[in-house]
């Protein structure tokens, strides 16, 4: 009797888990019925929301062969939010749109400046957004960064999603997604930062323009390429980059700085908060203007050395005073004082704003010199 109720009730369970999997497939939508979005632009156009979306060409990417030049197309639609004006595809568009291949969403600079936070508040909030998915500035519209050919590449977003990438391993820009955006906009001192994107001279390819710092809820100030640097060297987001400074004896000096390792706390002196920030790397010459990399004496590599910490203190500095006189804590200064002085940040945190224009910075750079050309290591 056992025995049968226990096959009974097996014989019940795979009733169920079939019927399931059946009910999902019913509700399942066929590739070929659907727009897949790679790239979204969100703009404002004569008071309303308009929306450029890049959808791939299905058909461009089938076949036996590699496919070759762009394979997307771009469609426009408005409304009076982005909810209308995403239903508002459904008039010029045949098939239903999906998200979930998204890579990028490119924000207009008026958007940025004015009312960010509450177009942001729909891809926090929507079903149709990942936390993945990459995050930008246009420097002038969102509608030329999506259109924009980049060399006549396969998938344009994409391309740029990789420019954003490369540029904060780089020090030249950041990589930004949604979660980023999620974790900043919660932090209740933390202000939010976005890469910067703009055309080339050219126009036929994105390049990046700095850091869009924000104070509470808008775009203030764009950073320039010393603070960009400074400001990624500060958050420990380098892998390798370059810095130039120009020497009395030896002219301009340009050096490869990698695997540079970063330490951040606060302390408090004499009543006044101290940002320390200390920055360990290690360089490679890459060109001297006055003389062989080859001859350099120990004397000569050491005044090279104590060079580059300056240089980058000085960017660094540079970073952090941007930040300081738009009053963005985009820095996470306010996140620190709560996980070092957790008393100060109990009695600072709700006047935040007033008391970041008080803290102190200190970095000290600490460089060595492991190669004077790609081929010699030194040591």
């Amino acid at each position: 009797m056992v025995m049968n109720l226990s096959k009974s009730f097996k014989i019940a369970v795979c009733c169920v888990m079939i019927a399931v999997m059946l009910s999902g497939c019913m509700n399942s939508v066929h590739l070929k019925d659907l727009l897949v979005v790679e790239g979204l632009g969100v703009e404002t156009q004569d008071d309303k929301v308009n929306l450029i979306i890049q959808t791939l060409k299905l058909g461009a990417a089938a076949g036996d062969e590699t496919p070759q030049g762009n394979r997307t197309y771009n469609t426009e639609s408005n409304g009076a939010t982005i909810v209308d004006a995403i239903s508002g595809f459904s008039k010029s568009v045949s098939k239903k749109l999906f998200f979930g291949q998204n890579k990028l969403i490119v924000f207009s600079r008026d958007i940025a400046e004015s009312d960010f936070k509450e177009k942001l508040d729909y891809f926090l909030r929507s079903s149709d957004s990942r936390i993945d998915v990459a995050v930008c500035i246009s420097d002038k519209g969102a509608k030329e960064i999506i259109e924009s050919k980049e060399n006549d590449s396969g998938i344009p977003c994409e391309n740029i999603v990789y420019l954003l990438k490369n540029g904060q391993d780089a020090g030249l820009s950041a990589f930004v997604t949604i979660g980023d955006l999620l974790n900043m906009s919660t932090d209740k001192t933390s202000d939010v930062y976005l890469p910067v994107a703009e055309m080339n001279e050219k126009g036929d390819s994105t390049q990046t323009k700095g850091l869009g710092l924000f104070s509470k809820e808008k775009m203030v100030y764009v950073t320039n390429d010393d603070e960009t640097l400074g400001f990624n060297l500060i958050s420990d987001k380098v892998k390798i980059c370059t810095i130039e400074f120009e020497d009395e004896e030896l002219g301009d000096i340009c050096l490869k700085v990698s695997e540079p390792k970063v330490k951040k706390h606060i302390e408090i002196v004499d009543g006044n908060i101290v940002f320390n920030v200390d920055i360990k790397a290690q360089l490679m010459v890459d060109e001297i203007e006055k003389g062989i990399v080859t001859n350099l004496d120990e004397k000569k590599l050491k005044k090279i050395c104590s060079d580059a910490d300056r240089k980058m203190e000085q960017l660094c500095t540079a970073a952090f005073s941007a930040c300081q006189k738009n009053n963005s804590d985009s820095l996470r200064v306010g996140e620190y004082l709560a996980k070092d002085s957790p008393k100060s940040y109990d009695k600072l945190s709700d006047e935040w704003d007033k008391y970041f224009q008080t803290v102190r910075f200190s970095v000290r750079a600490d460089t060595e010199l492991k190669k004077i050309s790609d081929n010699t290591q030194l040591g």
